[in-house]
């Protein structure tokens, strides 16, 4: 048998997932070496002639920090935030493939001996490697992945009836090309939650509309200062308005839930989503699609090309609206595959294809324990590995790209991981602390971001800017508020967004040019002036409620219960979120918004003048007066068209200009559509 060749650090599987890495480990001139059949699932769908989508996660939450500061100086001005399309990010991932071509073995891994200071690492090929440390980094094995390389949309499925099994964000790219190409869908689902993932927002700032992605608006470090005020701003009461659907039947018909209730999870699992001590519970899938308002507002004007860069319009609610895809209970569907036939409480419906997907699964080669008995086998479990790299288990060996975000992008977690299995390996005496107290750490971890609920297979699902933020205070390179001094400093705390550059400004892991980074990014949003305003409705607003429940000439137990009664159901929430965005750029509707915002805004002034003036029955006058205003304007704007919902705005996805612009988005897909089909004759 031949001698097992030694290393350093070897990467298994890697990829573009292990880059931040590979850098920390060259700029220490460590030896490394990546086994790795270099087959990723970019590399197939590029063979396969199936790139044509854009990533449901924004530039600056997919790319690395390094990588982003390389574009800033190349664009210069015009570097701005988005939603890559998959052949640039493709093309990033093959930069670097190919700049360290020399450090990647082909290969696959059958098996891994861990040892306590060394595994052996061994191919298919029967060669063995001695390594220090091995970093896992094989991704998922998913049944939609071959879906999406197999399954070509075009023309023939027009009129045709397709069955899919499964939801996510991929299940959702295939039902928006095969809606665009004019085939009912019936979709089986245990429901979903489904985020819009860009907004346009209107302001006596811009001229015209200003993109912002999903990420830009989540604020994480907000929920300091109020974890109730940042989960009812960053909901909108679309989350709460889920899990109390009789209220949301009641003061939002509207919603997405009331009009289609079949899209709602079950209540045992979307009411743990505030339930655990962090802000927002891990565990939790979330579609992120283009609203159709916001998509013609972006892409109309270039329209063909947008289609053929691979922006298309996967906007779900919207398909539900109008009947292109039609929701069936997964808990109480018959499936007959052999007759092609979907039953449910009496319903039937034929289908000519049914496309199943499956729930994403590590696709981790084995590795046998070896300690004082027999070899032991490792199984991955989201809940007992710390910040999802390392195991009690396992000595010196990581794993990187298992945790994953339900918005937000993926590198965005990676990095972060890179940072601290690149400090384990590095620090010995880090790694002791890490590893002293490693099950307590997990054990803390899992009792802040689990509700109390069994463990279930999404559980490696994160709300991603609360998990950087975790990785930063671990590996001390997260800023404080005292760093960040001044109007603008406090800005860039508390609104500025918790993706990874934000951490790699200053201190051990910094990157030259963050700075420049961080600072053309806050002046692309106008330093979050806008985001700012918006945040702190909702406590302005729930102020106002409150104390003219309190302030009310009613016995103080009925005052108690009440303010708990509402502070237990999205009142404030709901209507916040139907207050929303401005629908477009309309000095009336700026000044409609500044007449409902400006009054709430200084209520607490003038509410303790008028108390002070004229007593207390008076000061709840005035508060019940301005509270019956407040809901009276918010619902007269949202029945005039001002007003658009921060999620699934279901009243602009039913208006005749959207209906009519998707049919002529229709129209151009298919031109788009039929030219490439005659390029590639």
């Amino acid at each position: 048998m031949a001698e097992a060749r030694e290393i350093e650090v070897l990467i298994v599987g890697g990829g573009f997932s292990t880059m931040p890495l590979v850098r920390e480990l060259e700029a220490g001139g460590i030896r490394w070496l990546m086994v790795s059949m270099m087959t990723p699932i970019w590399q197939q769908l590029e063979a396969a002639d199936a790139m044509d989508f854009d990533l449901v996660s924004s530039l600056q939450s997919s790319v690395y920090s390094f990588e982003l500061v390389e574009m800033l100086r190349e664009q210069g001005e015009d570097f701005k935030d988005g939603f890559p399309t998959a052949r640039e990010y493709y093309a990033i991932h093959k930069k670097y493939a190919a700049r360290h071509a020399d450090n990647i073995h082909q290969g696959r891994v059958d098996h891994i001996d861990n040892h306590a200071d060394h595994s052996i690492v061994h191919l298919e090929s029967g060669e063995t490697f001695r390594a220090s440390h091995v970093v896992v980094a094989t991704a998922f094995r998913r049944q939609m992945n071959a879906n999406l390389k197999q399954i070509k949309v075009g023309q023939s499925y027009a009129g045709k009836n397709v069955a899919i099994t499964s939801t996510g964000d991929s299940s959702n790219l295939l039902i928006a090309k095969l809606v665009a190409y004019g085939a009912k869908v019936h979709l089986v689902t245990n429901g979903f939650i489904i985020l819009d993932k860009m907004f346009a927002t209107f302001s006596p700032f811009d001229d015209g509309p200003r993109f912002v992605p999903l990420d830009q608006l989540e604020c994480h470090n907000f929920s300091e200062i109020s974890k109730w005020g940042y989960r009812a701003f960053i909901d909108g009461g679309y989350i709460h308005g889920l899990i109390h659907h009789w209220f949301a039947k009641l003061f939002d018909r509207n919603s997405l839930g009331v009009r289609h209730p079949k899209s709602i999870r079950p209540h045992g699992d979307i009411r743990n989503f505030f339930k655990a001590r962090a802000p927002i519970e891990n565990g939790h899938i979330a579609i992120k699609y283009w609203p159709i308002d916001v998509y013609k507002l972006y892409c109309e004007d270039t329209l063909e090309q947008k289609i053929s860069d691979g922006y298309l319009i996967n906007d779900l609610p919207f398909f539900l609206e109008h009947g292109h895809v039609q929701l069936w209970d997964k808990s109480a569907t018959t499936i007959d595959h052999d007759a092609k036939l979907l039953s449910e409480a009496g319903h039937t419906a034929s289908f000519d294809m049914i496309i199943d997907g499956d729930q994403e699964i590590p696709n981790i080669p084995q590795i046998l324990v070896h300690g004082d008995g027999q070899p032991a086998a490792f199984t991955y479990k989201a809940r007992e590995q710390f910040l999802g790299v390392t195991s009690p288990a396992l000595q010196n060996i990581y794993t990187i790209g298992f945790t994953r975000p339900f918005t937000g992008g993926l590198n965005n977690i990676s990095e972060m991981q890179c940072l601290l299995v690149h400090r384990m390996m590095t620090d010995p005496e880090f790694r002791s602390k890490i590893r002293s107290n490693l099950d307590q750490r997990i054990a803390d971890y899992n009792a802040t971001y689990y509700a109390r609920r069994p463990e279930k297979k999404t559980d490696h699902l994160v709300w991603y800017g609360t998990f950087t933020d975790e990785v930063a205070k671990v590996l001390d390179i997260r800023p404080k508020r005292s760093d960040t001094p001044g109007f603008k400093g406090l800005m860039k705390y508390y609104m500025f967004p918790n993706n990874v550059f934000r951490f790699r400004e200053k201190g051990r892991y910094a990157v030259e040019g963050v700075g420049e980074l961080i600072e053309h990014t806050a002046k692309q949003y106008h330093d979050y002036k806008v985001l700012a305003l918006l945040v702190i409705r909702y406590p302005f607003f729930e102020l106002l409620a409150l104390a003219t429940i309190l302030l009310a000439p009613v016995p103080w137990w009925v005052k108690i219960p009440a303010a708990i009664i509402h502070n237990r159901l999205p009142f404030t929430s709901t209507l916040v979120g139907k207050f929303g965005l401005p629908t477009r750029e309309s000095k009336a509707i700026f000044n409609y918004r500044k007449a409902i915002s400006f009054p709430v805004l200084a209520y607490p002034l003038v509410a303790a003048v008028v108390w002070a003036a004229a007593g207390m029955d008076a000061a709840f006058g005035f508060s019940a007066a301005l509270l019956a205003y407040v809901y009276a304007m918010v619902h007269l704007g949202t029945a005039k068209g001002w007003n658009r919902k921060f999620f699934c705005d279901m009243k602009s996805k039913r208006s005749p200009e959207m209906v009519g612009f998707f049919e002529k988005y229709r129209e151009v897909l298919n031109r788009v559509g039929a030219n490439s089909d005659k390029s590639e004759v």
